[in-house]
């Protein structure tokens, strides 16, 4: 593997040795910074979510310098089922006797690279160094658990309620705001949009844009941890299905020394997902609402940071965006959580920190609009001018075989027309299950060439729309 592994000394005051060697960790510094979207970003599904900007101070936390791999992983699930505390149900992995699933196995999800043959788990496909996918927030939280006792430090959750204690040194995931701290590397007056600076090279990230030779062959198209590494790479080391025989990245490591923490598969974070949460959030090492907006199943999800290989433009993979998992989890028909990892976080001597615990979600801040408790560009946001303001697409799933492609030709309600209807949960669900309808009759109905010039068109009509003469995206309206 060709990622960049340091070990690193972390000091604990948690009646452990007071000095352990930790290999894969960065120690990031308690600092303070302005959290959110410092360029007036404009989704059209929604208004933004990540305003009004806040000023947030967090504690030194040591952060994964890269994800866990899909070996990682395979060694958990094998160091429990030893204990006799895990089992597959139906391709499905579970804590025994718990209801939580925690991740796929390839008998549950042809995109998962877990194998169990009734005795033992496997890393499939030769993926050991890529990052782990088809992982449940339970199974990345269970994951840290388990890490904390390989480690012998105190365990953070509870594998009942899966709530947190924030009062421990053990690895958990890592909040929304310790994760947008650490993703900007220190960089600050101007804040970036990614983790390396402001520039989209598609060398530096998996992003639908990246042309790296991963991105061929059977989904899910990721590649190793660490492989955006300004390095030329050879496929005699790493085996990929690209025809190529080498591939120059390009540097995409950040301040901190993280990598992907753009692009790639998005990484789940602790914090329930909440449109307007920056509206209430505490300045001092925020942990989330305590509880989540209700999404169109009527149900809450965590949030989860850093774009994927595969949807939208490559503006999903900036700093700032925190979207609900809904979208890329149970709402995705064709492959849920086919691109969902996590990277662990340890806090440091958090027991000495003052009772930290999630903020309890104000009365009536949950309804009215969604613009997270400003508008575009508000609290100190601004930045860049609207014409050059980048668009996105949206986080609903993507027809197979269409990375990035989006399904915006089966909207039957635009986004924006059904927040002003008010919409309820269950209308909107309705709605999305006729758009689902919709899509796999037209599957039914055209041949595959076919279906491939439809979405070409879109596309083309897309960008016929969503620019003015001099390729910058027009101030209003836009992709619906």
């Amino acid at each position: 593997m060709a990622a960049v592994v340091v070990a690193v000394a972390m000091t604990c005051n948690a009646g452990v040795s007071p000095q352990q060697t930790m290999a894969g960790l960065a120690l990031i510094p308690a600092g303070t910074f302005e959290m959110g979207d410092h360029y007036g970003y404009r989704d059209e599904k929604h208004e933004s979510h990540e305003v009004p900007i806040h000023v947030v101070h967090v504690d030194a936390f040591y952060i994964g310098i890269n994800d866990v791999t899909t070996k990682q992983y395979a060694d958990f699930l094998n160091s429990v089922l030893a204990q006799k505390a895990l089992e597959v149900r139906s391709g499905g992995v579970y804590l025994l006797g718990g209801k939580d699933l925690l991740c796929d196995t390839r008998a549950l999800s042809p995109y998962s690279r877990i194998g169990w043959d009734g005795k033992q788990f496997a890393v499939l496909d030769q993926k050991e160094d890529h990052p782990m996918v088809c992982v449940r927030w339970q199974g990345a939280a269970a994951y840290c658990n388990w890490l904390s006792v390989q480690k012998t430090l105190p365990v953070c959750y509870n594998p009942t309620t899966w709530d947190c204690d924030f009062n421990q040194s053990g690895f958990r995931l890592p909040t929304e705001a310790e994760w947008e701290y650490a993703a900007r590397g220190g960089k600050q007056n101007p804040y970036c949009i990614y983790p390396w600076g402001d520039d989209s090279d598609p060398a530096k990230a998996n992003v639908p844009q990246s042309t790296n030779p991963f991105r061929v062959g059977p989904l899910p198209w990721t590649t190793p941890v660490g492989f955006f590494n300004g390095k030329l790479h050879h496929q005699a080391d790493f085996g990929w299905p690209g025809a190529s025989e080498t591939y120059q990245t390009a540097n995409s490591v950040n301040g901190f020394g993280l990598y992907d923490m753009a692009g790639n598969v998005w990484q789940w974070c602790n914090d329930w997902y909440t449109h307007n949460y920056y509206a209430y959030s505490p300045s001092n090492n925020p942990v989330g609402p305590a509880q989540g907006s209700l999404l169109p199943d009527g149900k809450p999800y965590h949030s989860m940071r850093g774009g994927g290989w595969y949807n939208g433009d490559y503006m999903r993979a900036r700093i700032s965006n925190h979207v609900p998992s809904y979208y890329r989890g149970p709402q995705d028909p064709n492959h849920p959580y086919y691109a969902f990892g996590f990277r662990v976080l340890c806090p440091v001597n958090a027991e000495s920190r003052p009772v930290i615990k999630p903020t309890p979600v104000p009365a009536g801040a949950e309804r009215g609009g969604r613009r997270g408790g400003g508008g575009q560009g508000q609290g100190g946001g601004g930045g860049r001018r609207p014409e050059d303001q980048a668009r996105s697409g949206d986080d609903r799933p993507v027809p197979d075989g269409q990375p990035g492609g989006g399904d915006r030709g089966f909207r039957l309600v635009p986004p924006r027309a059904q927040e002003q209807l008010n919409l309820t949960a269950s209308q909107q669900k309705q709605i999305a299950d006729l758009e689902t309808e919709a899509k796999a009759k037209l599957d039914q109905i055209l041949t595959p060439t076919q279906q491939q010039q439809l979405q070409q068109l879109r596309d083309q009509q897309r960008q016929a729309g969503g620019r003015g003469a001099n390729g910058a995206p027009p101030r209003d309206g836009g992709n619906h």
